[in-house]
């Protein structure tokens, strides 16, 4: 009850200093056997407004392998369902639909003690996004009837995410690991297929900043609480700047 308490405190604390209009909650269960390798699956589901609406959600699979204690080497897949609000044109107003995404990562984290309690890391991560074409009902403004559907284009984004993180234990029987993070997302090409149109070489698309702590709660159950500030130039990311996140993890 305390614990739950604390915790409840410690979100709302935030939330008010931060104004953070987005909720992101998850759940994770991986298993790490004795050779280095990791393997992992979670679902993830973000509201928009605090609570207002949802936003997206997503489940992912993963796995790492540690060929050395300080490198890393993982990879993931994540399918996303995302929402998008109705839009409105001079002529007509385009239905609100939620759009399918399918995503691949691949990654490679190295890490550094320069003290006991403190680790260091730098993490590059290759991102490919693959959106599906779809067709979302139209509407004459005018008129008041349906005008046929307007095309959602397909898209593909290429991405590097380039993050450094610091992490500081206390002690081993300390069960609360802070954390800081700085993400910078750079565009490495991005193509429209129904247009057949594409962009690339932006390099900053979007960067963000997170601050939280890991809170060990026994061998197997652990959570992560967090702020995040977000800057994107992408229109289709939807997020507000401001996230509050609370994630549980289960280790087999």
């Amino acid at each position: 009850m305390k614990l739950r308490n604390l915790l409840a405190s410690g979100l709302m604390l935030i939330a008010s200093a931060a104004g953070a209009q987005t909720f992101l909650g998850g759940a994770e269960i991986s298993h790490k056997f004795s050779f280095g390798l990791n393997i992992g699956a979670g679902v993830e589901y973000r509201s928009a407004d605090w609570f207002k609406r949802s936003d997206q959600w997503s489940a992912e699979v993963s796995a790492s392998y540690k060929p050395l204690k300080p490198l890393k080497i993982g990879i993931s897949y994540k399918f996303i369902q995302a929402y998008t609000p109705k839009q409105q044109t001079s002529n007509y107003q385009v239905s609100d639909f939620w759009g399918n995404k399918h995503r691949v990562s691949l990654g490679v984290t190295g890490e550094w003690k320069p003290a006991k309690v403190l680790t260091l890391s730098l993490r590059e991560r290759y991102q490919y996004t693959y959106r599906p074409e779809q067709l979302v009902p139209r509407f004459d403004l005018d008129e008041g009837y349906a005008a046929g559907n307007k095309t959602v284009a397909a898209k593909s984004k290429h991405i590097l995410r380039s993050r450094i993180m610091a992490e500081v234990k206390p002690s081993k029987k300390c069960p609360w690991t802070p954390y800081w993070s700085f993400e910078l997302y750079s565009l490495l090409a991005e193509q429209n297929h129904t247009k057949n149109t594409s962009e690339s070489a932006l390099f900053c698309d979007k960067w963000r900043t997170t601050c939280g702590t890991a809170f060990k709660i026994n061998r197997h159950n652990s959570l992560d609480i967090f702020y995040r500030f977000a800057k994107t130039t992408d229109a289709d990311e939807l997020d507000s700047p401001h996230t509050i996140g609370l994630v549980y993890s289960f280790k087999l």
